[in-house]
């Protein structure tokens, strides 16, 4: 246990280090490590076991071969930036994670465990939102990056080698995200509201064909109007989220966006877009 004392002491977080909050107790058998993939909205953290990382760090013997296997997360930690005011703040924003879970369902979204804590390390008392979240490991599913209808074919080669077996997987994939595609747009027209689909690394492709939604805590209001919406933080993702439905309903499903479709007539007319696109390129400039 001296060594997986050594690691902790090694794998220092830069920024936030969890295992020094006054709400995680350090019990010596988890280590949570910064992820490599942090957002806007929460700092993100892998839970791993100490055992893990050790093998990962010092190695292991196998088959007479020393190997460093790659620590896999029990967890995903987040912890959200946002500054609440009061427990009613953090009990509207957690039911809007519940409205995801009932639309999307456990299949098509990473499953959380939200919970609230009092954080003490400013040397005041604060109402911090975190969560335990399903650790999802796939491919990334970037709509900016779809290169046409065999783009699924291409992803899942590395996995499978046989096209019988390839031809299934890519089919369940398709099925996986007509699903999403559809309960998404069944949300939007029950709620007014959309999750946060813009983002790289937002979808994930598992080996399996499943699709999944990591990226539980942007859920943002439509409004059906000219006005543009942007998101707290000054990002239009109403607008590019309802451009990914569009985009994986043409690159991936192949289908028609008809000309007539009030939701797509409104949202993607060139003019709107040109828009949005100078919307976007304020918020990275002022990242």
């Amino acid at each position: 246990m001296n060594k997986a004392k050594d690691i902790r002491d090694r794998t220092h977080l830069s920024g936030t280090d969890v295992q020094k909050l006054n709400f995680v107790n350090d019990s010596g058998r988890y280590i949570f490590r910064k992820y490599y993939r942090s957002g806007l909205r929460s700092h993100i953290f892998e839970i791993l076991t100490a055992e893990d990382v050790l093998k990962e760090t010092c190695g292991e013997i196998m088959d007479g071969i020393r190997i460093f296997p790659r620590a896999r997360p029990k967890k995903i930690f987040r912890i959200l930036r946002n500054k609440f005011e009061s427990t009613e703040a953090v009990f509207r924003e957690i039911k809007k994670y519940h409205l995801l879970l009932k639309f999307l369902g456990p299949a098509l979204i990473a499953e959380s465990d939200e919970f609230i804590v009092d954080y003490t390390g400013t040397g005041t008392s604060q109402i911090v939102l975190c969560g335990l979240q399903e650790y999802i490991e796939g491919e990334i599913l970037d709509p900016w990056r779809l290169f046409g209808e065999g783009y699924l074919r291409d992803l899942f080669t590395s996995y499978i080698c046989g096209d019988s077996q390839l031809h299934a997987l890519v089919h369940k994939a398709q099925k996986n995200i007509a699903m999403f595609v559809k309960r998404t747009r069944q949300m939007i027209t029950d709620t007014g509201y959309i999750p946060d689909l813009a983002g790289v690394g937002n979808l994930i492709l598992t080996r399996d064909g499943a699709l999944k939604l990591v990226d539980i805590n942007n859920i943002v209001k439509i409004k059906f109007d000219d006005s543009i919406l942007i998101d707290d933080k000054g990002y239009p993702s109403c607008d590019v989220s309802i451009e990914v439905l569009s985009i994986l309903e043409q690159e991936i499903l192949q289908k028609e966006i008809h000309k007539d479709d009030p939701f797509y007539r409104l949202f993607l007319s060139p003019e709107r877009k040109k828009r949005v696109k100078t919307l976007e390129k304020e918020f990275y400039k002022n990242l």
